[in-house]
């Protein structure tokens, strides 16, 4: 552990000018070490790609996350904890096999196609609901509104629902996330996340007498028929399809609009051919990418970057530092739309690759066709712009927008 340097840490990462732009921070960790023993942090920080890369396709690296396990404490909230600590994308194999097999029907290539036109025409009701207006909130009118209602259409939730179950939401993140926010009040997010587990246990309930063909339903039909290993173990795959489904993609949406604007002339190039957008996409999950951390840890040594990891340690991959790392990418704080295509890690990588990336992918690519082609001469103030406060999950919650 030779890497730790006074007065450089990650832990910054979460004070407000490194929330706004944490890219300055990310290189300066990157040019001591692109994986660096984070002393006030205790865990290693990846930065670089190629050792980002290395990272999330290594099984010794384990997705588990043990702070999260239910032996931590005997109460009510254990419950929660249980949730947490068995959802997918915190399992590893062979629970992460199981889980994504009985989830991945309504993500496969096909089903995702078949979902095109109903994005389509959701994406142009949205615009025309502030056409004439001139003004929006982009975050709430479009960028979130638009993923929402095809999660919901998806898992077969009734989209008016949201509402209620927001505040839920924002305790998964801030747990997920593992911040400062989760270390003050976890008694408050984890009594948020047990409400989100009622509000799915009445959903599931009432599919037994009123049936559908939804997500929903398979998995309620799945734990009837002793696919899963506890109620937990589906609530908690429940509140992430929901969760992850709609905000990765909704702060994806609002980054990449934000980049358009920063950038007219990629603005006008899109806005005359939006047919480009699938091509042009993938250099805007690289250069602010919704999901910026993921984390690991060792269940045997294992050597990433020249440092040896001893089990139990744990690693912070960050996936927003790797997509700037000038040896993966030249000119990497450059937003370059004929960028020569590389890798993204914006989905994830391997086994843990984005269950439902493909239809995120659709949404953010629908949303930024019919913006392109659709909202002129967008106009945005900074200054009121609101970002999420964890740095896990980076993008916009409120986005005020005007245009002519």
């Amino acid at each position: 552990m030779t890497t730790t340097v006074d007065g450089v840490t990650m832990a910054d990462v979460h004070r407000p000018e490194f929330i706004a732009d944490p890219y300055p921070l990310y290189r300066r960790v990157r040019e001591i070490d692109p994986v660096f023993w984070d002393e006030r942090v205790g865990a290693w920080q990846v930065t670089g790609y190629r050792d980002a890369l290395t990272a999330l396709r290594d099984p010794k690296l384990s997705a588990r996350r043990p702070q999260w396990s239910p032996e931590q404490r005997d109460d009510h909230l254990s419950a929660p904890l249980r949730a947490l600590f068995t959802q997918v994308f915190v399992s590893d194999p062979p629970e992460h096999t199981r889980l994504r097999k009985l989830m991945a029907k309504p993500f496969l290539p096909r089903a995702v196609e078949l979902l095109r036109g109903e994005i389509e025409r959701t994406a142009a009701e949205l615009l025309d609901r502030v056409g004439d207006s001139g003004e929006m909130d982009f975050m709430a009118d479009f960028a979130m509104a638009l993923p929402a209602a095809i999660v919901a259409r998806v898992l077969g939730v009734p989209l008016a629902d949201r509402p209620k179950i927001w505040k839920r939401v924002l305790s998964w993140g801030v747990m997920v996330d593992g911040g400062p926010m989760s270390d003050d009040n976890p008694d408050y997010h984890l009594a948020g996340i047990a409400k989100y587990m009622d509000y799915f246990r009445a959903q599931v309930a009432s599919r037994r007498e009123n049936r559908a063909d939804d997500l929903l339903q398979a998995l309620a039909d799945g734990f009837d028929e002793g696919h899963f290993d506890s109620e937990e173990e589906l609530l908690g795959n429940l509140i992430f399809v929901l969760t992850a489904g709609q905000t990765t993609t909704a702060h994806q949406i609002g980054n990449t609009v934000l980049g358009l604007v920063a950038h007219p002339d990629v603005l006008a190039r899109i806005g005359a051919n939006p047919s480009v957008v699938p091509d042009v996409m993938p250099e805007f999950l690289r250069y602010d990418s919704s999901v910026q951390l993921t984390k690991r840890r060792a269940v045997r040594p294992v050597e990433l970057g020249g440092h040896l990891i001893s089990e139990g340690e744990e690693v912070f991959v960050w996936i927003g530092a790797a997509h700037r790392d000038p040896a993966a990418f030249a000119d990497p704080d450059v937003l370059d739309i004929d960028r020569p295509k590389t890798q993204n890690l914006a989905l994830g990588h391997g086994a843990h690759y984005c269950l439902g990336g493909q239809l995120g992918q659709l949404v953010a690519e629908i949303a930024l066709e019919s913006f392109a082609a659709r909202v002129r001469n967008p106009r945005v103030d900074l200054a009121k712009v609101e970002r999420t406060a964890t740095p896990t999950f980076r993008g916009p919650h409120v986005l005020p927008m005007v245009f002519g």
